[in-house]
Formats: structure tokens, C-alpha cells, sequence
């Protein structure tokens, strides 16, 4: 590709096309995250990568970069990822780097006709973006072609796994087994994405990046117990604890969290009677219906997202400064993607859980393993203060504690090897048989050779 001139940005010291950093440079994005730093210049070298990283460290710019400043030399992209929501945000991503510098790139998702698709799909095609079903549909139609894709990028592959599609991405590694890169990205790796990408990856060759699941600092995780540890005093409802949080906050955007479609559409009703700015997602609507709420909160028309977890992974919106978990999520990962729509890229955020007594366990079990502290609010005339005196759910060691820990225990550790160490010498010492014609009558060795005097 032609390079022209760039301004001081830090992606310019990677071999990335000029105009390629130009754009990111149009967006003020002139660091690059932990992630892109180790990325870029892999896919670059043609590595196979799976990249392990939580969530708002910009895993979509990592790979879409490179691609876009080395496709016209290496060969059809294909892109897969989990839901049709991602695979939008990805394609209109790839429009931005790709679009005014003669790249194809196309977009498979449910919702426009075969022969629509049809006309668009051709062998000049450079990247496609699709979510598995739709993929295989097409190449089961006659209408796409995968035997001259070089590249695979499998994006929240967990997310994948999760929703049932390994043997979708089983079946679509076999065909295209003349590719010569694979990318995989999510924010976790379970047991069971680790044992298909043994199948669908040779990891002997594959630069792995893994990066320990945590929770920003930037955000704060605020638990409202629906009891007080006071039992004199009343349980209170979830919904009433949800208005009195909404009346207490005024966020820019703001994602509330359930875990059913039947609580997504309820709880949405009661907001919307109750005059709040609000749209829902679940997978009850019609890919049009979730595009066009999904807009509606992505350009700030309504204020309040509900949604069940299809919004937890991968969706990447501007200006979310507040998550509210009606529900608490079922595992710690799930804590982490909900939170993870926060916070992101060095922004302040704030996620707020409601819990009964069973859910403040398991938001322990979370805030230790994902590496949080929590703090307690409590309801006083219809405001939230925080609960200094409660400690039900409060994490053992600050994020800071937990670092000194960690040196004290390296540090005893080294002084406990030094022990040991010096015993097994003591020890053997001891072992070593002394030669009875070199002793002394009290026991002791002599100091010539002479035997001892009788």
C-alpha cells in the first residue's frame, strides 16, 4: 500500500500502512493497549495467535490493523464471531480501516435475502464478517467459497463454544484448510475452547497471550443487600432497590443486566411506565428489532439499555458508565463481561449488584477471584450511602493488600529455600561415614593420618 504522512502516534512503530494509522489517529487512539502491543506485530509476521485478554483492551483494533495494512498481499480474511450483534460492530470497524483504500468487505449475518447476499459475494471479496450459521448456510447454497481463505479469526471464541457452535467451527477449519494464519480472541479460555483448539489449531506454532482475568481498577463494584444484616429491618424488593438506584444515579448510558427474556421484557415495561429513556434486548426479538434497540442506545436516543446476557460479550458502546446487575450472573466470567462494558479504555465506571444472602457468597467468590474490592451501600430516605459498618461481602485484601501479600510470600519463600537448603547440606553431612582409623577416642576426626594414641 502508498504510505503517506503520519502524526506522533505510538502505532507508527509498528510496520502498519501509514493510512492505516492515520485513522487510528483520527480517533485519538494513539497508545496502544498491553494487548495490540503484543498482537500487532505477530499478525504482522504471519503468527498464529490466541489471545487471551479482558475485556476493553481493544482486542478488535488488534487484529483489524494488521490485517488491513498487509490484505492486499496476504489473502481473503474471514471473520467469525458469536452473535450478529458483534459481527456488525466488527464489519462497520473494518469499514472504517478498509472502506477508501480498495478493500471488499462483506457482511453475513440473517436478515437479508440469499440473493442479495448472493450478488455481493465474489471472488474479489477480501474480508467477510459472519456469524457461524449463516457461513455454512452459504456455503451449503453454492454462493461462498472458502478454499481461498488464508486467514481465520475466531473473535469471543468462548462465547462460540458456549452458544453450541464447535462443530459449526469444526466444520468451517476443515474448509479452509489452505489458510495459513489463525487468530482466536476472547476474554476467557475455558477447559473446553482449549481442548478444540488442540483439533482446529496447531498451538506448537501458536504465540499464545494470556493476560490474567481482572476487573479495571477504573471501575467500582457496589453491592445493595436486599436485607440488612439488621434483621430488624425490611427486605426490600428488587425492583424498588432498581428505582431507587436510577433515582440516585443520572448516567450518560447505562446497561441493566437480568437473566431471563421474560425479566427483560417485564422489567422494561415497568421503566417505560415509569418515564424512563429506555429500550431492551433478548434473544425473544427479531434480528431487526435487537439492531434497531441496540442502535437506539449506541447513538444515546434512550438512556437505559435492559438486556439479558446477549449484551455482555463482545458488544463494545461509547459513554456506558454504569452497569446494574438486577441479577447477579450465574459465574464469575459472566460478573466480568457484565462489568466489563464499563470502565473501558481508562474511563471511570460503576457496577451496582443487587443481592439476596445467596448471591453476597457468590459476589465474594467473584470479587476474590477476579481481583475487586467491593463496597456496601445502604437505602436511608431513598438514598444510597455506604455501609462502612457491614463486612458480609467485603473482599479479604484490597487490590493493594493482596500485592504486599504476594511479596511477603515470595520473600518467605526464598528465606524457607535458604532453610531447606542448608538442611539438606547439614543433613548430608551427617551422612558421611567417617573412617575408623582416622578417628580420635572422643569421636571427633583427626587432623593427620596418624591412628589415635593408646
Amino acid at each position: 500500500m502508498e504510505n503517506f504522512d503520519i502524526t506522533d502516534n505510538g502505532f507508527a512503530e509498528f510496520d502498519l500502512d501509514r493510512r492505516i494509522v492515520n485513522l487510528l489517529d483520527d480517533r485519538d487512539i494513539t497508545e496502544p493497549t498491553d494487548i495490540q502491543y503484543e498482537v500487532i506485530p505477530k499478525i504482522l509476521n504471519g503468527e498464529d495467535v490466541i489471545a487471551q485478554s479482558k475485556t476493553g483492551t481493544g482486542k478488535t483494533i488488534a487484529y483489524i490493523a494488521p490485517l488491513a495494512s498487509r490484505i492486499l498481499n496476504c489473502g481473503k480474511v474471514l471473520i467469525i464471531t458469536p452473535t450478529k450483534e458483534l459481527a456488525r460492530q466488527v464489519y462497520e470497524e473494518c469499514l472504517y480501516f478498509t472502506e477508501d483504500i480498495g478493500i471488499d468487505t462483506e457482511l453475513l449475518v440473517s436478515g437479508e435475502s440469499v440473493e442479495k447476499v448472493a450478488g455481493k459475494i465474489n471472488t474479489d471479496y477480501d474480508i467477510i464478517v459472519g456469524v457461524p450459521g449463516r457461513i455454512l448456510k452459504l456455503v451449503d447454497m453454492g454462493v461462498l467459497k472458502l478454499g481461498e481463505v488464508k486467514k481465520i479469526v475466531v473473535d469471543e471464541i468462548d462465547f462460540l463454544i458456549d452458544m453450541g457452535f464447535k462443530k459449526d467451527l469444526l466444520r468451517i477449519f476443515e474448509l479452509t484448510k489452505n489458510h495459513d494464519q489463525v487468530m482466536i480472541f476472547s476474554a476467557t479460555l475455558s477447559a473446553e475452547t482449549k481442548k478444540m483448539l488442540n483439533l482446529a489449531v496447531n498451538q506448537k506454532f501458536a504465540a499464545r497471550v494470556d493476560v490474567q482475568n481482572t476487573l479495571p481498577e477504573t471501575i467500582t463494584n457496589y453491592l445493595i443487600p436486599m436485607k440488612s444484616p439488621n434483621s430488624d429491618e425490611k427486605e426490600y424488593k428488587r425492583d424498588d432497590i432498581l428505582l431507587t438506584i436510577l433515582d440516585n444515579i443520572n448516567p450518560y448510558l447505562c446497561i441493566i443486566f437480568v437473566r431471563t427474556k421474560k425479566e427483560a421484557a417485564w422489567l422494561y415495561s415497568l421503566l417505560k411506565e415509569r418515564g424512563f429513556s429506555v429500550s431492551h434486548l433478548s434473544g425473544d426479538l427479531k434480528s431487526t428489532q435487537r439492531k434497531r434497540q441496540l442502535e437506539q442506545f449506541r447513538n444515546a436516543k434512550v438512556q437505559y439499555l435492559v438486556s439479558t446476557d446477549l449484551a455482555s460479550r463482545g458488544i463494545d458502546v461509547e459513554g456506558i458508565n454504569y452497569i446494574i446487575n438486577y441479577n447477579l450472573p450465574v459465574g464469575e466470567l459472566d460478573y466480568l463481561h457484565r462489568a466489563g462494558r464499563t470502565g473501558r479504555a481508562g474511563e471511570d465506571g460503576a457496577v451496582y449488584s443487587i443481592c439476596n444472602e445467596l448471591d453476597e457468597g457468590y459476589l465474594r467468590k467473584y470479587a476474590m477471584s477476579l481481583g475487586f474490592d467491593i463496597l456496601s451501600l445502604k437505602i436511608r430516605k431513598g438514598k444510597l450511602i455506604e455501609d462502612k459498618a457491614y463486612e458480609g461481602v467485603k473482599a479479604r485484601l484490597s487490590l493493594g493488600e493482596k500485592a504486599k501479600l504476594t511479596k511477603i510470600q515470595h520473600s518467605e519463600k526464598k528465606a524457607a529455600d535458604r532453610v531447606k537448603a542448608h538442611e539438606e547440606w547439614r543433613d548430608n553431612r551427617r551422612k558421611r561415614r567417617p573412617n575408623p582409623n582416622r578417628q580420635t577416642q572422643s569421636g571427633r576426626p583427626s587432623r593427620n593420618n596418624k591412628p589415635p594414641k593408646k
